[in-house]
């Protein structure tokens, strides 16, 4: 696949708790939330478990719900045995991209509100639905897409890795050849309209299309860390 990634702190945090991994068909996108830099560690080491997780393509839906709790359980048992980790947690969403005839079947792993997107014949639709109050209120109808934009309460988790209990939600789609498929944290996606983000998918190759999404959502503020991995099925 042709992969481009890029994160920034963006212009008002003092670090950067996003982390990320895209390399031989895994797409991770993780955003970490905790004091004293525990968010940070939350989302590194979700990364890091699901990329070191041995997939073995038998159930790849199975394998991605398997390989997220694990790293739920990883995370939610460090921040146990050290106070100062107390109550870090991370969204996680992740893609495993399996070759097929004429495209690639796409397994999407997610927990939080960070997305997964799909670009098809010149349409984005997105994936995944946002573990969040106001995700929640939207898919209820008790408020519009545009109430939900400037909801108070739009950044408070309904689930996330290292917190409680979680659901994984696992989606398993077929892309053709040449579709895109996006994942980014909520950083680009409180400043961008779904709009905006198709036009920069559509008129540019991946790794310049995330650079310029991450540097649009900088130009509207910056006000979250941004991470953003587009990926072309051959």
């Amino acid at each position: 696949m042709n992969v481009g990634a890029e994160t920034s702190i963006g212009r008002v945090r003092d670090t950067n708790e996003d982390a990320f991994w895209a390399d031989k068909g895994l797409l991770v996108v993780c955003d970490g939330m905790g004091g004293h830099q525990a968010g940070e560690v939350a989302s590194a080491m979700a990364v890091n478990s699901i990329r070191s997780y041995p997939f073995q393509f038998q159930d790849s839906a199975a394998e991605v719900r398997e390989a997220i709790l694990k790293a739920h359980a990883e995370i939610a048992k460090a921040a146990a045995q050290d106070p100062a980790m107390h109550g870090m947690g991370t969204t996680v969403t992740m893609a495993l991209c399996i070759d097929a005839p004429d495209g690639a079947e796409v397994v999407v792993g997610h927990v939080g509100d960070s997305r997964c997107y799909a670009y098809v014949n010149g349409e984005l639709c997105r994936i995944t639905n946002d573990h969040s109050v106001v995700g929640e209120l939207t898919r209820q109808g008790t408020i519009s897409p545009e109430e939900a934009v400037l909801h108070p309460q739009r950044h408070v988790l309904s689930q996330a890795l290292g917190i409680g209990e979680v659901e994984v939600e696992v989606h398993r789609v077929f892309l053709p050849s040449g579709a895109r498929i996006l994942l980014c944290s909520d950083g680009l996606t409180d400043v961008l309209s779904d709009a905006e983000i198709k036009q920069q998918i559509a008129k540019a190759v991946p790794q310049e299309a995330a650079k310029n999404l991450v540097a649009l959502a900088n130009a509207h503020g910056g006000r979250d860390n941004i991470t953003v991995i587009v990926a072309q099925v051959p």
